[in-house]
């Protein structure tokens, strides 16, 4: 089984930065999942629902603003 690379914290700064220049970008898909799915492809990194982090030892998390859904943001996981 292949390892999907993440990304390092200094290629994320770079392209977050890139995305942050752009502005306002349009979901890409309807639903919860939309942000999170379209920071990710923005970001170039491939779509996937495992809990693997996409930075360095970190997952990335999205949410719409003024949105009233939970958001996990730190979680154990034995399996890293």
């Amino acid at each position: 089984m292949s390892r999907i690379r993440t990304l390092t914290l200094t290629e994320f700064r770079s392209r977050f930065r890139a995305l942050r220049k752009r502005g306002w970008v349009p979901s890409r898909r309807r639903g919860p999942t939309g942000v999170g799915h379209t920071f990710e492809v923005e970001l170039e990194l491939p779509e996937n629902n495992i809990a693997l982090p996409d930075i360095g030892l970190a997952e990335i998390k999205a949410h719409r603003a003024n949105s009233s859904s939970m958001i996990t943001l730190f979680t154990f996981n034995r399996k890293t």
